[in-house]
């Protein structure tokens, strides 16, 4: 007896449909899938053809595997790199001087940013083409600068002297928190997303 019954119903189950919501995506009876899913029959090759298409399951695993939650949503829980040996060189996967940045309590200008995102930037020149952090000895900007003209900075409605800046990093990229009462550690969120995903697997299991 193949897997298919259990995977279609695994698969019926997290996306919340009815048995006859999935007999009309398949071209079958209500009845037809009933008897798939209690074992009480086995489909044509039609039938497999077309829920491996729908589906994006291989024929093969339809029938020769019990299909898991990640497998069924096609989610692949990203791998957290092992501790290294103190001799060994991690590959570089961000430019040397990046780091992450929290923007709580900053002027926020672009407003492709907010507060409860953290920020992959790196050291480097005033530029008016991309998204920078802008420190000055009072406060931090989140802006793209519209241009710099005499002796400041035009970023939004803000004029910054450009003697007043300590220091500019451009954006490179930016992190969202799931929630905001997260850590905002993402490793910590990752682990989080796994979890879930287990327990969601053992209880349509």
């Amino acid at each position: 007896m193949s897997n298919f019954g259990s995977n279609i119903k695994k698969i019926r189950s997290l996306k919340n449909y009815t048995q006859q919501h999935l007999a009309d995506i398949l071209g079958l009876t209500r009845a037809a899938v009933s008897s798939y899913e209690e074992g009480r029959a086995e489909p044509k090759i039609e039938t497999l053809m077309r829920a491996s298409q729908i589906f994006g399951v291989s024929v093969d695993d339809f029938i020769n595997k019990k299909l898991t939650v990640n497998e069924v949503s096609h989610f692949k829980v990203p791998e957290i790199a092992p501790k290294i040996a103190p001799d060994e060189k991690p590959e570089t996967f961000f430019p040397e001087n990046a780091n992450w940045v929290s923007i709580r309590n900053a002027t926020i200008i672009d407003n492709r940013f907010h507060e409860n995102q953290i920020l992959l930037a790196k050291e480097d020149e005033i530029s008016t083409s991309q998204p920078q952090i802008i420190y000055t000895d009072n406060t931090v900007f989140i802006a793209s600068a519209k241009k710099i003209e005499s002796s400041n900075l035009i970023a939004g409605n803000y004029t910054i002297a450009l003697n007043d800046i300590t220091l500019t990093k451009t954006i490179l990229g930016w992190y969202q928190p799931l929630s905001q009462e997260g850590s905002g550690n993402i490793f910590e969120e990752l682990e989080t997303i796994k979890s879930r995903l287990l327990a969601l697997e053992q209880k349509i299991g």
